[in-house]
């Protein structure tokens, strides 16, 4: 539900030379006054979100920024206001950080972050600073002629740069437990992580980094099937899906179909429904259908968090 009038917000990922995040605390008489949040501020009227994001960091932090690019988009609906808020990677910047406005500041790692208090637009974020935004999925072990060809591959895919990968199966595929060794064990010293996706009675207590619900689990749950400290994906195809995500507290949703795939019989969004429909996403989102890895500039761009796909991952 929106409430209010929609106000954009650009904010910074900001770094320091040994990987820690930059937050600024707000002020007490600031809305969620008190919380730590991305610091940046709201976009005026003729402005770009990149040309918001150098005045508020100038303004609010004494710093001036170099080249930046889209991290993700987010959009939620508090009490009082609709706030859509665009993150933004900063790769350098000029100045040392203070809090100009009389606001507490600090450089936080990133896996003390989630201990923080933050406001629920900032809070999907934080697990993504983790992630580069490309997400391998597997095609069924089943189509492989044995299990040694599927673990090659899963090896191909981890040496191709991948660092998020799914073991996609069918509903009711029993998978050996050796071949769940396996690939923890490579995708673990390829500094990776995988996600499983099949029937959750089957694969909740395997290793794995995380869970991809399909859009039948993600309509049938009532509530988060795994800890928080696992990765939660669904899959969506309209707001109204990414919204059913949300209430199981995901962590992403990939968002399909983009472009023209395999599946002729679906007809693709595009990506300009695509990227009217993140302006009002809650949770970050994956593109996916048709998605080659060169796409995730331009999905970026959109406000999404980057890409996912099966034959131009690593699958030949």
């Amino acid at each position: 539900m929106i409430h209010g009038d929609k106000i954009e917000v650009s904010a910074a990922v900001l770094r320091d030379e040994r990987g820690q995040v930059l937050l600024s605390r707000r002020l007490p008489e600031h809305h969620l006054a008190g919380m730590w949040e991305f610091p940046g501020g709201k976009v005026d009227p003729g402005e770009s979100p990149e040309q918001a994001l150098a005045r508020e960091l100038a303004e609010e932090l004494d710093i001036r920024i170099g080249p930046c690019r889209p991290l993700v988009s987010v959009t939620h609906a508090y009490s009082e206001k609709t706030v859509r808020l665009r993150l933004f990677e900063v790769h350098s910047f000029e100045g040392t950080p203070r809090g100009v406005e009389g606001q507490a500041i600090e450089w936080v790692e990133p896996s003390a972050m989630a201990g923080l208090e933050m406001p629920a637009a900032d809070r999907p974020l934080v697990r993504l600073l983790a992630l580069d935004g490309y997400y391998s999925v597997s095609p069924s072990p089943g189509t492989f002629e044995s299990d040694a060809a599927f673990v090659q591959a899963w090896r191909d895919s981890l040496a191709a740069g991948f660092r998020l990968v799914q073991l996609r199966l069918e509903p009711e595929q029993k998978v050996a437990e050796g071949l769940i060794d396996e690939i923890t064990r490579m995708t673990r010293k390829a500094g990776a992580r995988w996600i499983v996706s099949g029937a959750l009675e089957q694969c909740l207590d395997w290793p794995a980094d995380g869970v991809h619900l399909d859009t039948r689990q993600l309509v049938m749950l009532s509530r988060r099937p795994i800890p928080a400290d696992k990765l939660l994906l669904a899959s969506c195809h309209d707001l109204e899906e990414i919204r059913m995500a949300e209430a199981l507290e995901a962590d992403l949703v990939t968002l399909a179909p983009v472009q023209a795939s395999d599946r002729k019989e679906i007809v693709p969004m595009g990506w300009g429904d695509f990227e009217r429909l993140l302006a009002w996403s809650p949770l970050p989102v994956l593109a996916r259908g048709g998605m080659k890895p060169d796409d995730w500039a331009r999905a970026r761009a959109a406000g999404a968090f980057g890409v996912a796909g099966m034959r131009a991952f690593g699958w030949n």
